[in-house]
């Protein structure tokens, strides 16, 4: 069969859909991607991709948009961003006037003619794409969020834009989860299947084995808030660095570092490496709370502090804080308490070596191909 896996356009929504994409293939189906911006790295992962906004990236069209629609860029500076709603709300009207991407999607889908659409949480154009060519879609979870609960109000958030395709949702709507479930109550919203996290390859650079002598902490605020709000989150990790007894990395990204100014001595600034590397290495982790990270740091039973500032974010560092297995802090008031037991607290690194244990004795990818296959009707 023919699988189309339509993702929005940014790494933390694509690059969890390539052990799906990689068992498919193995199981002899044909996948294409269809995603844009820096989610153009997942074809490094050996996999065909279609670009959906060619020469920009998500960031940039919301920019272009606020531009164009003044009233959209006031409304986002008073929409409280720790609503979940109100934000998504507020992205259906958003996308309402980003149609040429929009368009792309069904384009792709009317191509190609795919048998099943796989599409990331809460996309309306990947929802749309399957609707236009008749054929079931799969919501493709990427974190601890409930979001196929939300799947009616997509369609009423994006009423525009399904409108303008003459659609409404598919008739056949399966959804894939990769939550452990300690950290949701117990319950699945679909088809579980283990999140194996995926960063992209690289040449293993050569700091990434040193041993200082100090346990090391991973810091990162993922790939697309940086882009929004810059990297004021990190203030007050640099203001603690020093009396902190840990290397500190920074694996920031392609971003502008230029603001941090002079760094202590127990900070190392790092190009890109892939988190679940760095986090072999390292005692603990402090992030943003996006859900690839999250789930990184799960993945690798590492502790974690999760310093959420809007929608899932918020979900999954409560989640986390709830199951012991990490803190949640606003960045603004992180403490060196905080900080110490990331690195000594042996209930947090308990907590976090059992959710580890738990993900890896959920399904793998290729045990879901089978559900895929009948769902397609092959």
């Amino acid at each position: 069969m023919r699988v189309l896996i339509a993702a929005t356009p940014g790494i933390g929504h694509v690059f969890p859909t390539v052990p799906l994409a990689w068992a498919l293939r193995l199981a002899g189906h044909e996948v294409l991607v269809a995603t844009g911006g820096d989610a153009l790295a997942v074809k490094d992962a050996g996999l065909a991709v279609y670009d959906v906004c060619p020469g920009t990236d998500a960031v940039k069209l919301a920019m272009e948009t606020f531009g164009a629609h003044p009233e959209l860029a006031a409304e986002w500076g008073t929409t409280d961003r720790s609503d979940f709603e109100a934000n998504q709300r507020f992205y259906g009207r958003l996308m309402s006037h980003q149609t040429d991407l929009v368009d792309r999607y069904v384009r792709v889908a009317e191509d190609w003619r795919p048998d099943l659409v796989v599409h990331s949480a809460l996309s309306a154009p990947g929802l749309i794409a399957a609707a236009r060519v008749g054929v079931p879609a799969v919501e493709h979870g990427y974190g601890v969020f409930r979001s196929r609960q939300y799947t009616e109000r997509v369609r009423h958030w994006n009423a525009e834009l399904f409108d303008r395709y003459g659609v409404d949702l598919p008739e056949r709507r399966e959804a894939i989860d990769v939550a452990p479930l300690s950290l949701v109550d117990g319950v699945a919203s679909g088809w579980s299947m283990r999140y194996l996290p995926y960063n992209g390859g690289c040449v293993l650079p050569d700091w990434l084995g040193d041993d200082t002598g100090r346990p090391r902490i991973a810091v990162t605020l993922g790939t697309t808030a940086p882009a929004f709000d810059g990297l004021g989150q990190l203030d007050r990790v640099l203001e603690l660095a020093p009396d902190v007894d840990a290397e500190f990395v920074l694996a920031l990204g392609d971003v502008d570092t230029g603001k941090l100014g002079p760094l202590a001595d127990n900070v190392r600034l790092v190009d890109w490496v892939p988190m679940n590397l760095l986090l072999r290495s390292s005692a603990g982790l402090i992030h943003h709370g996006g859900s690839g990270t999250t789930l990184a740091a799960l993945d690798a039973g590492v502790p974690q502090i999760l310093m959420p500032d809007e929608g899932d974010r918020h979900v999954n560092a409560a989640a986390v804080a709830d199951r012991g297995a990490g803190l949640s802090v606003d960045s603004s008031r992180l403490a060196k308490e905080s900080i110490d037991a990331l690195l000594h607290d042996g209930a947090l690194r308990a907590a976090a070596g059992e959710v580890q244990a738990e993900m890896r004795s959920m399904p793998a990818p290729s045990t879901l191909v089978p559900r895929l296959e009948e769902l397609a009707g092959e």
